[in-house]
């Protein structure tokens, strides 16, 4: 009974996150990326991040509120380090 009222109450207090997908809009000779509307620039280069691949953050602003972000595509499973425009 203890254990059951243990699981209930750490069930209600755990959070979970879900990172917000968002997808590349436009991709330019690996260093430019349209997403959200914002635009971004690669820190060095981004090899293989395509027009239309999922993304998400995991750092940084979908919204360019940033100094630098960093996305992982979903599609690639890479990460790119951006400069947030």
């Amino acid at each position: 009974m203890r254990i059951g009222l243990f699981l209930l109450c750490f069930l209600m207090t755990t959070h979970s996150y879900a990172a917000t997908q968002y997808s590349i809009e436009t991709s330019h000779n690996d260093e430019l990326f349209i997403i959200n509307g914002e635009k971004f620039e690669a820190r060095t280069y981004c090899f293989n991040m395509e027009e239309g691949d999922p993304v998400i953050f995991l750092s940084g602003s979908a919204f360019g509120a940033c100094a630098s972000a960093e996305i992982l595509n979903l599609r690639t499973r890479r990460k790119c380090s951006v400069w947030c425009e």
